[in-house]
């Protein structure tokens, strides 16, 4: 009889039985050009990404299509969000014994996989690789249930979710208002973006920044994009686990801290991932010359939450939110914030704009 295992998690046995590294930390430096493994079970190439902010809730991977390839067919029962970093290609999603539906995506690509549904990807390119990352929630579902067979064997449908309907991937739009912080928000619902920059974004709640919100496939993943003002920083604020922000643009650098503890400053650039510590306080700063942008793929959608601690994400301090505006900042951390600031811009060369911060 095999000796009992202690402080063992599923998920993490599943990953090193899939062959893959999992990379654990604070940030990954950069998803275009991490390298990868053979990933037998996907007949591609992968890494498994769980930073410290996830508290185990969800995780990321990158799965690269070989030029002119496909990958194998599979399903699971967790939930699967994409983003495509490189690359054009298709995909397929099928139910058992019902049609299948086909849709083509690139570059930029933002869609969801249904629940327990069988898909396919195909590289549309002859000679170039293709390259996504996505977001699941493989490790909650691996870590509760720890039956691997229940978990890709299941014959479970969900037609609340997908019901194989015609435009289910066409990329049509339906627009709602969310209203539970300061400012209403446009939110988009649809099951295929094809491009997360082809909708102008929208104005914030926080400083110097315009945002897109979607929400995806009925399930429990959202995302956002933000675009921020050059040489700015963003409000303080602080959420629950689980959000991935991939940077695709610009540069700078996040600073993180628990309530009372010690501050963590990460540098990111195009192709950093960073996952915010569970009711951290945090804030990005903007130190190029050129306007930066990132997309956060995230547990917990606005539709269907599955913690409370999101709720005052946008919504100021002083109105029982968790978002710190600058003129309620102790003047010690304002100060020791726009020091830092300035210091990084002027490595830089970068003009700081902080007349918002300061008042002047």
């Amino acid at each position: 009889m095999a000796a009992p295992r202690w402080n063992v998690l599923f998920f993490e046995d599943w990953v090193a039985k899939e062959g893959l590294d999992l990379i654990r930390g604070t940030i990954v430096k950069n998803v275009y050009t991490e390298p990868l493994k053979p990933w037998k079970r996907t007949g591609g190439s992968g890494v498994m990404i769980q930073l410290d902010g996830t508290g185990d809730m969800d995780a990321a991977y990158i799965c690269e299509i070989p030029a002119g390839g496909e990958l194998k067919p599979e399903k699971h029962f967790y939930e699967d969000l994409i983003y495509v970093l490189k690359g054009s290609g298709s995909t397929s999603v099928w139910y058992e014994g019902q049609k299948k539906n086909h849709f083509e995506w690139q570059a930029g690509s933002l869609f969801t996989l249904p629940l327990n549904a069988w898909y396919q990807h195909f590289n549309g390119s002859g000679s170039e690789p293709a390259r996504f990352i996505a977001v699941t929630t493989a490790p909650i579902m691996m870590n509760l249930i720890r039956n691997e067979d229940y978990i890709f064997n299941n014959p479970a449908v969900f037609p609340e979710r997908y019901n194989s309907e015609d435009d289910y991937f066409s990329g049509k739009i339906k627009w709602e208002t969310f209203t539970a912080w300061e400012k209403p928000l446009s939110l988009a619902f649809s099951n295929f973006i094809a491009d997360i920059n082809e909708i102008p974004f929208r104005e914030s709640a926080r400083n110097n920044m315009k945002s897109m919100s979607w929400e995806l496939g009925n399930g429990v993943l959202g995302s956002h994009s933000s675009i921020f003002v050059p040489g700015t920083f963003t409000n303080v604020h602080r959420h629950g686990p689980g959000d991935h922000v991939l940077w695709i643009a610009g540069e700078g650098y996040s600073i993180m801290w628990p309530e009372g503890g010690k501050k963590l400053k990460e540098d990111w650039g195009p192709g950093s991932i960073i996952v915010p510590p569970s009711w951290w306080w945090h804030g990005h700063a903007v130190t190029s010359d050129e306007p930066a942008q990132y997309i956060a793929l995230k547990l917990s959608s606005k539709r269907n939450k599955i913690h409370r601690q999101s709720h005052g994400t946008m919504r100021s301090t002083r109105t029982g939110g968790n978002m710190l505006n600058f003129e309620d900042m102790p003047k010690g951390l304002l100060k020791e914030m726009t020091d830092m600031f300035a210091a990084e811009c002027a490595k830089r060369g970068t003009k700081p704009r902080m007349q918002w911060v300061t008042g002047g």
